[in-house]
């Protein structure tokens, strides 16, 4: 009797699951020309779906229909990850969806950064002409979920998502921009204390990271030591957070160009094993004549990349800190400061069946502990604490970029608008009058010293941060004289200006990227395509360089010598190279970390460790013969004769289930052979998470336009829709292995 009823729920569940995979069937059949006709708080907006099966929007008001517009598309096209994103930035992935460390980690973090509570508190000095952004925004969203079914995603896992507020909006954003971009500065810190509380290493880290580390004393290394209740550097796992990995970018002028006019090229880098992608593509006109083509980042409204008629914009992660560890000293729930103590404000929250102790100063600084030590009220002692740039002055800020970067007329207009931002970008922007300008953009604090790399004692208040950088603090660069700018996440810092980047990617792929522009006098859109493919790695002719005398001319190692340095699918040269390169890490951090320690720096390759590694590999203090004949043979035991396309291949997989499901379900691309490698333009680069699983980031978008015409060219690996029951859920991936643009026209 009991196997009956076992029987008849299952097949009442199955005869449920079918009927729900019907109706999703039966409504996300997309196809060229498929229009939705909508009227939105009083707007009337049509979507149509344009030859990429992007949405064009057309929408008489532009200052309300564009965000409205942009809103509904997010939830048309990415509303799970619309979600998840909420949920992430409130703290409430474990409450809602299936239990991972990754989500637990992220609650944590959402939690003790009290973004939304901060948004919450600041949304009511905020402007009303400035929160119309986000109003608009949320009314497209929430007019697309009053109106459709929940996807199937979360029927399946019973969740029900509420209507979506600008108060969610604010908190999206900045959890996106600190969680997702920012906190690998906190990174960088807390290996640089991890090395210095366990490890006598201290000569390294001022040698790589020169000049930051110069003001470290004794006494400051004693009060890291005397820390309690640490967390250490690998145990943090903010994956479930979109994150710009690296990003490419670059503009020349028309006297670099066969059309006269300039061209843009544009590459950012997310993690793109997820499916659906975090980017969505987009196209509005107010039927009047302004036209705009560009990419929605999921949890944003507005568009940062793309064209208009008059200029076209790009960006990548600029690198720029805007954020702190301090020390702070404990006493009886209270902290101090010039010698008095004062109360922390401690919060009490539930995450994953667990209660979690979270407490801030006056300032903001949070109360950073371990997992276990959060579970229990906070005792005596020295504990660090993070401090974010989020002052309301930068939110009111933010809403007037997002209103106004769409529709700026021209590269001035447009760099003095984004000089200060939340996020930390590099812009590049190009007009149809020929200009093309550079601006670094963000909300760095003044520092006490000229780092911020070296946690300081809080409670001396002379350490706290003066104020944030004026706009005219950031580096900014228009037409200049050798007809190009370019950026890749490398460092851009004006020597007469406060220090705004204590800490930047290897400088690998910005000066390939300076080579191939180099190369020949006067540019096509095409060349830039080509150069979006590139694989040659600096990286690559540094270290062979070092070690090419060592290389036996026979075998792999004489095909070694002999490579021209270009990773393609055949090649075997580039995959004993890859293991090849990770054995030199491991060998050279060796000769200075103990072997438990080393498992653990390597175990997810951080920026931070691999510019500790390139630092120790042009060193020949640390890079002797003994380390390279170790890795050699260490290489030749791992390799088997595979190709470059044997080893590098990559599979999106959906950002829900991540890859745990059957592939007949159909919710996963299939895994594919890839050239792209890391430090090279068409980037690749792989690290395994902390608690299991991995990210790839890669080009997320690709995008090519001439400012001569009318049309872009892009690739969007993804979808352009999020429901894995739709016929282009899986649409781009194929696009971006076999590099196949589509083109766009305004």
């Amino acid at each position: 009797m009991m196997t009956y009823l076992r029987m008849n729920k299952i097949l009442w569940l199955l005869a449920g699951f079918l009927a729900v995979l019907v109706s999703q069937i039966s409504w996300e059949y997309e196809y060229v020309g498929k229009t939705y006709m909508t009227n939105i708080t009083g707007s009337q907006i049509n979507f149509t779906r344009a030859e990429g099966m992007y949405f064009k929007a057309t929408g008489g008001n532009r200052d309300e229909d564009f965000f409205k517009a942009i809103g509904w598309i997010q939830a048309h096209d990415r509303y799970v990850q619309l979600c998840l994103i909420r949920l992430a930035s409130q703290g409430l992935l474990t409450k809602y969806l299936p239990f991972s460390r990754a989500s637990l980690d992220t609650d944590i973090k959402a939690q003790q950064m009290n973004v939304y509570g901060r948004s919450k508190a600041n949304y009511d000095s905020i402007p009303k002409e400035s929160l119309a952004v986000y109003q608009h925004y949320v009314d497209g969203i929430n007019s697309w979920m009053s109106n459709n079914p929940r996807p199937l995603e979360f029927v399946l896992l019973n969740y029900h998502p509420e209507l979506f507020t600008p108060v969610d909006v604010m908190s999206m954003f900045k959890f996106v921009a600190y969680a997702g971009l920012n906190d690998i500065f906190l990174q960088v810190e807390k290996l640089g204390l991890e090395i210095l509380r366990e490890t006598d290493n201290r000569d390294l880290l001022t040698e790589v990271f020169a000049p930051h580390y110069t003001n470290l004393t004794d006494e400051l290394i004693e009060i890291y030591r005397s820390i309690s209740d640490f967390r250490p550097f690998a145990d943090h796992d903010l994956s479930e957070v979109p994150k710009m990995i690296n990003s490419n970018n670059w503009v020349v002028s028309g006297k670099r160009t066969e059309s006269g006019k300039p061209i843009m090229a544009s590459d950012p880098h997310m993690d793109v094993s997820r499916l659906p992608g975090f980017f969505h593509e987009l196209h509005y006109t107010d039927g009047k004549g302004f036209d705009l083509f560009g990419i929605g980042i999921t949890s944003i409204p507005t568009t940062m990349f793309g064209r208009t008629q008059d200029i076209t914009a790009t960006l990548t992660f600029g690198m720029l800190d805007m954020s702190d560890y301090f020390v702070e000293n404990v006493k009886d729930g209270k902290y101090e400061r010039d010698g008095v103590f004062l109360q922390l404000k401690g919060r009490v929250v539930e995450i994953a069946g667990e209660t979690y102790y979270f407490y801030d100063t006056a300032e903001g600084n949070t109360i950073e502990r371990n997992l276990e030590a959060s579970k229990q009220p906070i005792r005596d002692g020295k504990f660090l604490a993070t401090s974010f740039a989020m002052p309301l002055e930068g939110e009111i800020i933010m809403s007037e970029v997002f209103h106004k970067l769409p529709t700026c007329k021209n590269v001035e207009e447009a760099r003095k608008l984004v000089a200060r931002n939340l996020a930390g970008l590099n812009f590049l922007f190009a007009d149809s009058q020929g200009n093309i300008a550079y601006q670094q953009s963000g909300f760095v604090p003044l520092r006490s010293t000229a780092t911020g790399l070296i946690p300081l004692p809080a409670w001396d208040t002379a350490n706290h941060w003066k104020g944030y950088l004026s706009g005219d603090d950031y580096m900014s660069i228009v037409n200049p004289e050798e007809g190009w700018l370019a950026t890749a996440n490398n460092l851009f810092q004006d020597p007469d200006k406060p220090i705004s980047t204590t800490f930047s990617a290897l400088n690998y792929r910005y000066d390939r990227v300076a080579q191939l522009l180099a190369s020949k006098e006067k540019f096509t859109a095409d060349d830039f395509k080509k150069f979006q493919s590139d694989t040659h790695s600096l990286r690559t002719d540094m270290v062979l360089g070092r070690i090419g005398h060592l290389l036996s001319d026979e075998g792999i190692e004489g095909e070694l010598k002999q490579w021209d340095m270009f990773s393609t699918l055949d090649s075997k040269p580039a995959a004993f190279f890859k293991i090849l390169h990770r054995n030199l890490a491991r060998n050279i951090l060796g000769t200075r970390l103990a072997p438990e320690r080393l498992d653990k720096y390597l175990k997810y390759l951080s920026y931070a460790t691999l510019k500790i590694v390139d630092s120790m590999v042009r060193s020949d203090k640390y890079l002797t013969e003994e380390v390279v004949r170790k890795s050699l043979a260490d290489t030749h035991a791992e390799y088997n004769g595979e190709t470059y396309g044997d080893i590098e291949q990559l599979k999106m997989v959906n950002i829900l289930f991540g890859g745990k499901l059957p592939s007949w379900l159909g919710l996963d691309t299939a895994t594919r052979p890839t050239t792209h490698c890391e430090e090279c333009v068409c980037v690749g680069v792989r690290r395994d998470k902390p608690h299991g699983g991995y990210i790839y980031g890669s080009q997320s978008w690709r995008m090519v336009t001439d400012l001569a015409s009318n049309f872009l060219e892009t690739i969007l690996p993804g979808g352009p829709s999020g429901n894995p029951l739709s016929n282009i859920y899986k649409m781009g991936f194929d696009e971006l292995i076999d590099a196949q643009y589509k083109k766009i026209f305004l």
